[in-house]
C-alpha cells in the first residue's frame, strides 16, 4: 500500500505524540526525587506538631512539589495504631521504630533505595551519626531508619542530699556506687527504707526503666544478650556474666543484702526523687526534663552512668526511635528523602532539638553540644551508646520484670529466674 506524503506526515506526528505520551506514563510511574510530580506524604509521629513545623516548612521550601501531613499519636496507642492502621491498608508513608526494635518490625519497613545512595549510603551513615545508629537500624548492610535524637541512660543525683552526707563527687564505677549507697541510705531499725541510696534493683512497678537499668549492666559486663544468628537468647547461661549482673542488680533491693536501699514499696521513682526521698536515679533526658514541673526547687545534677572498675572502655545504654518508611508506602522514595533531609541536615533537626530539648543523634551536632551544660553528659555517652536486638521489645521487658519481681518476692532465685527469662525470649525470637 502506497502512503502519500501527507500520509506520511500525519502517521509520524502521531508516533511522536504515542512516544511522548508513553515517556510520560512512565515519568510519572517512576515519581522519583529528580521528577517534578505532586507528592502527598503522611507523616506519623509522637511530638506535638510544633516539634516537626520546622522540619515541614524546610523540606516544603526544598521540595515544593511534596506536601507533607503531620500526625501526633498518643505515644501509649502508637503501636496498636500503627498496626491497626497497617492492617486496613491506611498506614502512614513514615513512622516511628523504637531501636531495639528493628527485627520486630523490618517486615512493615523499606530499607534506603540504592537509586538514593546518592543521598545516603552506609559510609555516610557511619561518619554522620554514633556507633550505636549503625547496630541498631543497619542490616545486611541496608539501613532501615534513621533517628533525630539518641537518649541514653544517666546518673541523676540530688545535690543537697549528697551534701549532707559529705559526698563530693558522683559515684565513677558501680564499685564506688555501692559505698555512695550506703552513705546516703537511711533505714530504720524495723528495716523500713526513710531516704534511698538509689533507686534500683526493683521491678517496673516502681522503677519504670528497671529492665534498663539491668541491660546497662549486662551489656557493661559483656554478657551475650542473643547468639550471633540471633535465634536464641544467651544471657541466662548457668554461672555466665548475665547471671552476674543480674545478682549485682537485684542486691540492692534484697533486705539481708549490705547495699539495700529499695522495694517494690517505694514510690514511684521519679516522684520519690523529686521528693527528696531517693538521692540518685537512672533516667533518660526525656524523664528528667519532667522534674522540673514536679519540683521547681529541687537542686540535682547529671552524671555518667557508673562503670565496671578497671575497665578502660565506657558503656552507656540507648534508648530513641528513629525515622523508617513503611513497606505499604506507594511514595517510598519520596519518604526517605523526606527522612534524609530531616535527619542528617544540622540546620533542619535542630528547629526539632530546640522543641523537645533532646540529645541530637547527628555528630556535627554532637559535636557542637559536647561542652553543653545540660546535654553534655547525653551527647558524650552517645557515643559509647550500645542496645541489644529484641524480636519483640515490649514483651521482653515484661518478661525481665517479671523475673525482677520472682526474684523479689523469693518465687525463685536469680539463676532459675534468669534462665526462665532465657527461655521465654528465645521462644519468642522463634516465633518471629
Amino acid at each position: 500500500m502506497n502512503f502519500s506524503q501527507k500520509q506520511g506526515i500525519i502517521i509520524g506526528v502521531a508516533a511522536i505524540l504515542v512516544l511522548a505520551l508513553a515517556i510520560l506514563i512512565f515519568a510519572n510511574l517512576k515519581k522519583g526525587p529528580n521528577e517534578v510530580v505532586e507528592v502527598e506524604l503522611t507523616v506519623w509521629g509522637v511530638d506535638d506538631k510544633k516539634a516537626f513545623d520546622g522540619i515541614i516548612a524546610a523540606y516544603a521550601a526544598f521540595r515544593p512539589n511534596v506536601a507533607v501531613q503531620y500526625v501526633q499519636v498518643d505515644k501509649d496507642r502508637y503501636e496498636q495504631a500503627l498496626l491497626n492502621a497497617l492492617a486496613a491498608g491506611e498506614g502512614p508513608d513514615v513512622f516511628l521504630v523504637d531501636n531495639n526494635a528493628l527485627l520486630r518490625q523490618i517486615g512493615k519497613m523499606t530499607p534506603v533505595l540504592r537509586t538514593q545512595y546518592n543521598l545516603v549510603n552506609l559510609r555516610d551513615s557511619r561518619e554522620g551519626f554514633p556507633d550505636v545508629v549503625e547496630d541498631d537500624f543497619v542490616k545486611d548492610g541496608e539501613i532501615y531508619a534513621l533517628p533525630l535524637y539518641v537518649d541514653t541512660l544517666a546518673l541523676a543525683y540530688n545535690k543537697e542530699l549528697f551534701n549532707q552526707a559529705s559526698v563530693v563527687f558522683p559515684p565513677g564505677t558501680w564499685q564506688d556506687f555501692q559505698g555512695t549507697v550506703q552513705v546516703l541510705r537511711k533505714v530504720d531499725p524495723s528495716g523500713r527504707i526513710l531516704q534511698a541510696g538509689a533507686a534500683i534493683g526493683g521491678s517496673d512497678k516502681s522503677i519504670s526503666n528497671a529492665q534498663d537499668v539491668l541491660y546497662l549492666l549486662m551489656v557493661q559486663n559483656g554478657a551475650p544478650m542473643v547468639n550471633d544468628n540471633f535465634s536464641s537468647a544467651n544471657f541466662g547461661v548457668q554461672g555466665g556474666l548475665g547471671l552476674q549482673a543480674f545478682n549485682f542488680y537485684s542486691q540492692f533491693a534484697n533486705a539481708a543484702s549490705p547495699y539495700y536501699t529499695w522495694n517494690d514499696s517505694q514510690p514511684e521513682f521519679l516522684e520519690s526523687f523529686a521528693r527528696g526521698e531517693t538521692a540518685m536515679i537512672f533516667a533518660y533526658k526525656s524523664e528528667l526534663d519532667s522534674l522540673r514541673s514536679k519540683n521547681p526547687f529541687l537542686d540535682f545534677r547529671v552524671a555518667f552512668v557508673p562503670q565496671p572498675a578497671g575497665e578502660s572502655e565506657s558503656v552507656a545504654y540507648a534508648n530513641y526511635k528513629g525515622l523508617t518508611v513503611s513497606k505499604q508506602s506507594q511514595v517510598s522514595n519520596w519518604a526517605w528523602d523526606f527522612i534524609i533531609h530531616a535527619t542528617t541536615k544540622p540546620e533542619v533537626v535542630s528547629t526539632y532539638l530546640s522543641q523537645v530539648n533532646l540529645p541530637p543523634a547527628l555528630n556535627s551536632l554532637i559535636n557542637d553540644k559536647i561542652n553543653d551544660e545540660d546535654l553534655r553528659v547525653f551527647v558524650r555517652q552517645a557515643l559509647t551508646a550500645k542496645s541489644w536486638p529484641q524480636s519483640d521489645d515490649l514483651a521482653i521487658d515484661e518478661i525481665f520484670s517479671q523475673a525482677i519481681r520472682n526474684v523479689l518476692t523469693g518465687q525463685l532465685d536469680s539463676q532459675k529466674a534468669l534462665s526462665q527469662a532465657e527461655s521465654l525470649v528465645t521462644q519468642l525470637m522463634k516465633e518471629r
